[in-house]
């Protein structure tokens, strides 16, 4: 899972395109989740699924992955539109519905759904996660770091996290954050060249050319013929 997110958000920072936005209501919306919490619980406590409707849900469910999985996006939709009808709620359904919203690259949607279910499924880290990682596709970074921050604080050992809050910070150009970040996650990974110089930039755009240099010096231990750093070492002593 962490190196998809990695590679999926990559690829919207180095190209990053201005999708048109749909302008239909999103299947969530046609089932009124913007409910507030207080109602949700109302509606919570009065309604139960029966044994008969929780097997139909296990088999729905069935259904909308293997749809999903061959791509058939609209009956998978379809097939969860119906049953949010009944039960809208439905954490499980409605993750499956952001699913397909971000294979089809219909990020806006996708946001929608989880802004939503937050309302009403306090403190979860994985909605945040997930939300985190829709509006860094979006290159809404600033809303990224908020949600990754606290699934952090929560979770300080989560690789993924920090992994993706030293890439936001980074490209927000907090270079002081993304050291702290960068040097976090090099205690996972710590023969890792590309955090390594993003380290060294870091250095070196705070003007703490020493320590630059000292990091440049490490990634030439690890990769002797690296004429980037080699140069850099060279570059960066005329300013010390």
């Amino acid at each position: 899972m962490s190196w998809k997110v990695y590679k999926a958000y990559f690829k919207v920072k180095n190209v990053i395109i201005k999708e048109e936005i749909a302008t239909k209501k999103t299947a969530l919306n046609k089932v009124d989740l913007n409910t507030k919490e207080k109602n949700y619980k109302k509606e919570k406590n009065t309604k139960q699924l029966t044994d008969e409707e929780i097997n139909q849900l296990t088999e729905l469910l069935k259904r909308v992955k293997n749809n999903s999985s061959k791509w058939y996006f609209d009956t998978a939709k379809w097939l969860i539109i119906e049953w949010l009808s009944i039960d809208k709620f439905n954490k499980d359904l409605n993750l499956e519905l952001a699913s397909i919203y971000i294979k089809e690259k219909n990020y806006q949607n996708a946001e929608i759904i989880y802004r939503d279910l937050l309302e009403v499924i306090k403190d979860d880290n994985d909605l945040y996660k997930k939300i985190a990682y829709i509006y860094a596709m979006q290159w809404k970074l600033d809303l990224a770091m908020d949600n990754y921050v606290k699934v952090h604080k929560k979770n300080p050992a989560d690789e993924e996290v920090i992994n993706m809050l030293s890439e936001i910070s980074y490209d927000l150009k907090d270079y002081k954050n993304a050291l702290k970040y960068i040097n976090q996650y090099l205690k996972f990974k710590p023969r890792d060249i590309d955090k390594f110089n993003m380290k060294a930039v870091c250095f070196e755009q705070l003007r703490e050319f020493k320590e630059a240099i000292d990091v440049h010096k490490r990634i030439l231990e690890l990769q002797p013929y690296n004429t980037v750093s080699r140069d850099k070492v060279r570059e960066l002593n005329d300013f010390i």
